[in-house]
């Protein structure tokens, strides 16, 4: 009976726990209240081909402004949809893959001689924990993808933001980052050593995507650039697939489906409904001296702990400068 008593306790707690989270993710959403139009700008969204990233396309490109989207789907039959939803013809497919440097430098390259500014730039993409295979840079995939390309990309786009009056950068984050493991013990030799749980690689590369944007919001204020993150929240895409191919051992696979599916049909919203915040911030008046902000509604700068760390998140800059291997010229002050 006492047994009993404590399954009954346990799966109380649990579902205590998922209402809480549902509400929370519900208050948190930020709808997109500006009505700016967007004629002369140029966005550029990495990941834009498909969910968040493909609705916040589609939401720039309704306001008229020129959209590059960088991803490794280049498919005419996607540019005409977006064109024929939006009737914007302005909209670019750039390839890039993420899990490659060079590859990132050979997108850029190609925007310094096509683009004479940029004006917004969204580091959207993202995977969720992969297999144990490096990348051909000898990276973990997952931290790779989002928290390394990213932040490389952003560096080499700098010219482009400087020449846009009032660029705004935002990395879209997750809440997971509060659950991440890295700590100073972390950062060895200008190396970032993850948790040995692969679980925790997704969490610990947006924590960092919260530590890049913070950083890159003090070095390129000199220039009126914002930088942001922002959480949006549970939203239903095909990174849970993705993840759920990539299950490995029994203890992944028991984690996997006695919460996620759950939390997916608890808490989960449309991309359309959660993108909607990464558009009113990279647009909206409101948001014009804003930076450095972790953004949400209820969650806004309730950052994880070690992001105040500054010693810590300066390690994580250094040891991320080297990794992606930036020339002297390519470092911001």
């Amino acid at each position: 009976m006492s047994l009993l008593l404590l399954i009954g306790c346990i799966i109380s707690f649990l579902i205590l726990l998922l209402l809480m989270l549902k509400l929370l993710m519900d208050f948190e959403r930020i709808k997109c209240t500006s009505d700016i139009c967007l004629l002369g700008k140029t966005a550029l969204v990495t990941g834009g081909s498909k969910g968040i990233g493909y609705d916040i396309v589609l939401q720039l490109a309704s306001r008229g402004c020129k959209i590059i989207i960088a991803s490794r789907t280049i498919d005419e039959k996607l540019r005409k949809q977006i064109i024929h939803e939006t009737n914007n013809p302005n909209i670019v497919l750039e390839y890039v893959d993420m899990t490659s440097f060079k590859s990132v430098r050979l997108l850029v390259s190609r925007l310094k001689r096509s683009e004479s500014k940029l004006d917004i730039l969204i580091n959207n993409a993202g995977i969720p924990v992969c297999s144990n295979a490096t990348t051909e840079d000898g990276l973990n995939q997952t931290m790779q993808v989002n928290h390394f390309s990213g932040f490389l990309l952003t560096h080499l786009l700098v010219d482009l933001l400087k020449k846009s009056e009032g660029a705004r950068v935002i990395f879209v984050t997750s809440f997971l980052a509060y659950f991440h493991t890295l700590t100073r013990r972390s950062v060895k030799g200008y190396k970032i050593y993850n948790s040995v749980f692969r679980n925790f690689d997704y969490a610990n590369s947006k924590f960092c995507n919260i530590i890049t944007a913070d950083m890159f919001a003090r070095k390129l204020k000199q220039w009126n650039i914002t930088c942001n993150s922002y959480h949006p929240g549970v939203v239903k895409t095909g990174i849970f697939k993705i993840a759920e191919k990539n299950l490995t051992n029994l203890f992944d696979i028991v984690m996997y489906y006695s919460t996620i599916p759950l939390v997916i049909k608890l808490c989960g919203v449309e991309p359309r409904v959660t993108s909607q915040g990464a558009v009113q911030i990279a647009i909206a008046k409101e948001f014009e001296n804003v930076t450095g902000s972790f953004v949400g509604r209820f969650l806004h700068n309730v950052k994880p702990r070690a992001a105040y760390d500054t010693k810590f998140c300066e390690a994580i800059w250094r040891a991320s400068e080297e990794i992606v291997k930036l020339k002297p010229e390519e470092r911001l002050d």
